[in-house]
C-alpha cells in the first residue's frame, strides 16, 4: 500500500478515465485496510479510489501483473495486483511502508471482469510512457473538438469491449480443452486404482477424488435428440453416476440434491431443473435399481431398491439410542431434515416405529405394540 498516494485532481498530460467500478475495497496483501467500499476509476495513467472522504491514486507505473480470483461461497473476486519496488522519492500516501509488494483489489458486489479488462487496456497502452497527445479529461464543449473527443472515447470503449469480450472466450475454450483432458486421465487412473487391493487412506481418498471429477462425455440434445428419448438417456446416465453417491446417503436422495450433484458432475453441459425431473421419472428399479417417489409432503426423492434397508437401519439406530425425532435422526444419519422427518413417517406408516407427542416435541420408539 505505500504504492498508493493521496489523489489530487489534476489531470495527467494526455490521461483519459476509461471507467468505473462501485464497492471496491483494498487488501495490502492479505490485510484489509480502512478503504472500504470506495468507487475505482480506471484511467490511462493510474487508478483512482474514493469513498467520498478520502481518495487515493495509484500510478500504473507501478503495476507489474495483474492476476484474477474468482469469487467463491463467502468471499468476493478479487484483482491482484503485484507491484514494482517503491521509489525514495515518491509522493505522500496514507502508507509510509509495506512488508509486501502486491495489493488485493476486492469487489463486494462484482465487476470484477470489467475491471481487468479495463485496467489490461491501460496497462497495454502504456499512456504515461509514450507521451500521446490525446484529447483532455475535461467537459466537451458543444462545438469544435466535442464532437471528436465522443467519437474518441466511443471507439475507445469499443475497442476495449471487443478485446475483454475476445480474452473471455479465449479463456473458456482452453479451460473447455483442458477439461476434457483431464476428466480422461481422471478415468485412466480410477481404472488402475480399482485394481489395486490395498485399501489406504490415501488411496480411498484419491479414489474419491477422481471419481468425483465429472462425466466425460454428458448427454446433451445435440447428440441424443430430443423430449422421450433424450429424458431416457439422461435418466440411464444419471443412474450411472448416483450408485455410489445414493449408498452413501443411505439409499434415499432428495431431487434437489441429486440436480445439484449431477450438474456438478456435467462440467459446463448444465440442464435445467425440469430435465432433471423427467429424467428421473425414466427411472425404474429393475433397470436403474432406483426409483423416482414422492413423499405425503410433496417432496421428490430418489430412493434405491432398498426400501427394507433403509427401514431396517432406521429401526436400528431408534433402538440404540432408545429414542429419536427428526432432528437428532438428521444429524446421526448425515441426511437433510426434511428427509428424516419423511422417512420416520414411513416407518411409522408401516408400523415400525410409533411417536410420542410432548410438549417438547415430537418423539419416535420403537413400536412394540406389534410384538404383544
Amino acid at each position: 500500500m505505500d504504492r498508493w498516494i493521496w489523489a489530487t485532481k489534476d489531470v495527467k498530460a494526455a490521461e483519459e478515465d476509461r471507467g468505473s467500478v462501485p464497492s471496491v475495497r483494498l487488501y495490502d496483501g492479505e490485510d484489509k485496510t480502512d478503504f472500504d467500499q470506495g468507487h475505482l476509476t480506471f484511467s490511462t495513467h493510474r487508478l483512482k479510489w474514493s469513498d467520498g472522504s478520502k481518495s487515493i491514486e495509484l500510478p500504473l507505473k507501478f503495476i507489474t501483473n495483474v492476476s484474477v480470483v474468482g469469487a467463491k461461497f463467502t468471499k468476493s473476486a478479487k484483482l491482484i495486483l503485484t507491484l514494482s519496488p517503491c521509489t525514495h522519492s515518491r509522493e505522500p500516501g496514507p502508507f509510509s511502508q509495506s512488508n509486501v509488494d502486491y495489493v488485493k483489489l476486492s469487489f463486494v458486489k462484482g465487476g470484477h471482469l470489467r475491471a481487468h479488462g479495463l485496467l489490461q487496456g491501460c496497462l497495454e497502452e502504456k499512456r504515461w510512457e509514450k507521451g500521446i497527445i490525446a484529447v483532455q479529461n475535461k467537459p466537451s464543449l458543444l462545438m469544435g473538438g466535442g464532437l471528436v473527443r465522443i467519437e474518441q472515447q466511443l471507439e475507445s470503449s469499443r475497442i476495449e469491449a471487443d478485446r475483454s469480450i475476445n480474452s473471455a472466450f479465449k479463456d473458456i475454450d482452453a479451460l473447455m480443452d483442458k477439461a476434457k483432458d483431464m476428466v480422461t486421465l481422471a478415468d485412466r487412473i480410477a481404472a488402475k486404482l480399482s485394481d489395486v487391493k490395498t485399501e489406504g487412506d490415501e488411496t480411498v481418498e484419491l479414489k474419491s477424488a477422481l471419481l468425483s471429477i465429472g462425466i466425460s462425455n454428458p448427454v446433451t440434445r445435440e447428440t441424443h435428440g430430443s423430449g422421450t428419448a433424450y429424458h431416457k438417456s439422461l435418466g440411464s446416465e444419471l443412474a450411472n453416476m448416483l450408485q455410489e453417491p445414493l449408498r452413501e446417503c443411505g439409499g434415499v436422495m432428495s431431487v434437489s440434491e441429486v440436480y445439484c450433484r449431477y450438474n456438478r458432475a456435467r462440467g459446463i453441459e448444465l440442464i435445467s431443473p425440469e430435465d432433471v425431473v423427467n429424467a428421473c421419472k425414466t427411472l425404474t428399479p429393475e433397470h436403474h435399481g432406483m426409483e423416482l417417489k414422492k413423499f405425503s409432503s410433496g417432496v421428490l426423492v430418489i430412493e434405491g431398491d432398498n426400501f427394507q434397508s433403509i427401514m431396517d437401519n432406521l429401526l436400528a439406530t431408534v433402538i440404540a439410542n432408545g429414542y429419536v425425532n427428526a432432528l437428532a435422526l438428521s444429524s446421526i444419519m448425515s441426511i437433510p431434515l426434511m428427509l428424516a422427518k419423511e422417512r420416520l413417517a414411513a416407518a411409522e406408516q408401516h408400523g415400525i416405529v410409533c411417536r410420542d407427542e410432548t410438549d417438547d416435541g415430537i418423539f419416535f420408539y420403537e413400536n412394540r405394540f406389534i410384538s404383544v
